[in-house]
């Protein structure tokens, strides 16, 4: 009796991994952060753009669309925060964000699709103004250029 019942669970067990694996994913890519690439097509970026973003993504956040990075005075006290996958920062980009309406307020950006809407908006703006287009993303060690 027992034979019987788990036959065809046993046959439905083999025959999902066929299918999953005839199914591309952004996973089966190496990104360290698939859920955000896989988000990040839907706001607009492209395949090309994927890797340099889940670099930045994983450097900025870990991967946690619910981050919130502090930027400190020498006394200690916090004069911008930085929010989400892409660490965007308040004081540099809530005015521009908010007349373009993709947020009100910056925890609007703790939304992984706000995050990234406004992320694509920001690479946009740099790319139509003679910059590189990750430049908001620059660092002392890491110049936005695209390449790890």
């Amino acid at each position: 009796m027992r034979k019987r019942t788990l036959t065809p669970l046993i046959a439905a067990l083999i025959a999902a991994p066929t299918f999953l694996l005839s199914t591309p994913t952004i996973a089966s890519n190496g990104f360290k952060c698939p859920k955000a690439m896989a988000l990040a097509l839907q706001v607009g970026f492209t395949k090309k753009d994927l890797p340099t973003l889940d670099y930045i993504i994983y450097r900025e956040s870990r991967c946690n669309p619910k981050s919130i990075g502090h930027n400190r005075r020498t006394d200690g006290s916090v004069w911008s925060s930085d929010y989400g996958y892409t660490q965007i920062n308040n004081y540099s980009w809530i005015t521009y964000l908010r007349n373009k309406k993709l947020v009100h307020k910056s925890s609007d950006l703790l939304d992984p699709f706000t995050n990234l809407k406004a992320a694509k908006e920001l690479y946009d703006y740099s790319l139509t103004h003679g910059g590189n287009q990750w430049k908001q993303w620059n660092t002392k060690t890491w110049k936005g250029s695209g390449k790890k």
